[in-house]
């Protein structure tokens, strides 16, 4: 089921992503609206630009304006000097005053002068070699005609020239004028795309966006629909699986219960056979008894190992939260086993360091090594030995652990089962079932115990060999952190 859900999750996951049409549209746009963004930057320095070039333009024109005036101002003496209207100082006086504008530096760096063409200039020194020339004061009248006939053509020269000064101006302002004027539309233009490529750009992404997300939309609701149902379905599912698992556990306690006491009673009357018959049975009649004796012990068996994993599935008990030797265990264990170990001429040696207590339950602790150390008895040959192995290991931040090994010397599993022999019913394919009984339940059973402690087990084995059984269970803590 969680399967099921995380590959619907990726589903969805993929229907809701933005395409990558829509990555480029979104993209295209924000780049126009950065592009955009610097433009306006680069307009509002424009702008300053242009204020300055607007100041540097004003403070010539002023002083071109006052320059025009003192030329007009300077013709006009000549025109009145040259009828008698005025003295020669007077002129003179007029031409230092336009001598003074045109040496004027105005804000561009410049001088008046520097703006004049030679034309300008030629007339000027002509007006003054003229006036140079002509007697001091006022002018006689009769030369007023000489004078006029070669000064007259130098005024309109000097009048021409002071205006063509300004007129030439007023044209590179113009120019300089248009220059911006067009700069200016050019960028508004440049401005005005951007503006309509990001709305374009940046509208179609919202669209197909929303188009997008709404359809998305109630793709997604029909797939929580569906989700929605598949969890009813399978909490439905859950609960009949509870309710059989239930079943199960109750038939199985039934079961046991009923098998049990007429088992014990068959166990019971073969062993009175075996023994009220023992001086006169037939070799024949006590095959007949062992037999029925060992298949009676084998179905036993079998139900109490049923009946123990049921107990596990059901997780029925929890840990006591009290120490459990280990050690003492162990003892038990073996002791339990002695008469076994002496049938088959086998010894066991149980080395331990030091007593370690955990956190367990005694009977199932017992069943767990009663267990393993049956199967190492039942696949070893005679005169084998046992060795058995109680160790405190540490973790470090893991915390302290005990160490159980059980290492036998019998026949083996092979590399490629190993991780099988905790299944339920699994028997090794080297076994023969007529030589070695067993349910296949035995192992099974020893896991979930290990794992209802919090502990691993693990096993090392080879053909012929023998087989080395790991387990690993913390140490008890006052406050119980396990289970």
């Amino acid at each position: 089921m969680s399967f099921r859900q995380s590959a619907d999750g990726a589903r969805l996951h993929e229907r809701v992503k933005i395409t990558k049409s829509q990555y480029l549209l979104a993209a295209i746009a924000l780049i126009t609206l950065i592009l955009l963004g610097v433009s306006s930057i680069s307009e509002s320095q424009l702008a300053g630009e242009r204020t300055q070039v607007l100041s540097d333009i004003e403070t010539p024109a002023a002083s071109i304006i006052f320059t025009q005036r003192e030329t007009l101002v300077y013709a006009t003496r000549l025109a009145l000097w040259s009828n008698g209207g005025t003295s020669r100082r007077n002129v003179q006086i007029a031409r230092a005053l336009l001598a003074q504008r045109l040496a004027v530096v105005d804000s561009s760096g410049r001088t008046m002068g520097s703006r004049a063409n030679f034309g300008y200039w030629k007339a000027l020194k002509a007006s003054d070699e003229i006036v140079a020339a002509a007697p001091a004061g006022v002018l006689p009248e009769n030369l007023h005609t000489s004078i006029n006939k070669t000064l007259l053509p130098v005024i309109d020269q000097i009048v021409t020239e002071a205006r063509n000064l300004v007129v030439s101006y007023q044209r590179s302002i113009d120019r300089e004028m248009k220059k911006l004027a067009q700069e200016t539309a050019r960028r508004d233009a440049f401005n005005l795309i951007l503006l309509y490529l990001f709305i374009f750009f940046g509208g179609l992404f919202l669209f197909l966006n929303a188009r997008t997300n709404f359809k998305n939309f109630r793709l997604i609701r029909s797939e929580i629909e569906n989700e929605r149902k598949e969890l009813e379905k399978a909490e439905h599912q859950v609960a009949q699986l509870k309710d059989l698992d239930a079943a199960k556990n109750a038939l199985i306690s039934n079961v046991n219960h009923e098998l049990r006491t007429p088992l014990t009673s068959i166990i019971g009357y073969t062993e009175l056979l075996q023994r009220d018959l023992s001086e006169t049975q037939t070799s024949e009649q006590r095959q007949y008894l062992e037999v029925l004796q060992r298949n009676s012990q084998i179905l036993l068996t079998l139900v109490e190992s049923l009946l123990s994993l049921s107990k596990f599935d059901s997780g029925v008990g929890k840990l006591p939260n009290e120490p459990v030797s280990l050690k003492e265990v162990l003892e038990g264990s073996v002791f339990a086993l002695k008469p076994a170990l002496e049938s088959a001429a086998m010894k066991c040696e149980l080395r331990t360091e030091k007593d370690l207590f955990v956190r367990g339950d005694v009977g199932q602790l017992s069943q767990v090594f009663i267990n393993l150390i049956t199967n190492s008895i039942k696949f070893s040959g005679t005169d084998k030995t046992i060795e058995i192995g109680l160790n405190l290991i540490s973790k470090g931040n893991g915390g302290d652990w005990a160490e159980v090994s059980i290492k036998d010397q019998g026949i083996g599993i092979a590399q490629e089962e190993l991780h099988l022999i905790f299944d339920r019913f699994y028997r090794a394919k080297n076994i023969d079932s007529d030589l070695y009984q067993g349910t296949g339940l035995g192992l099974a059973i020893v896991k979930q115990v290990i794992d209802h402690h919090n502990g691993t087990i693990d096993v090392q084995s080879e053909l012929g060999v023998g087989s080395t059984f790991v387990i690993m269970i913390p140490l008890f803590t006052k406050v119980g952190s396990h289970g």
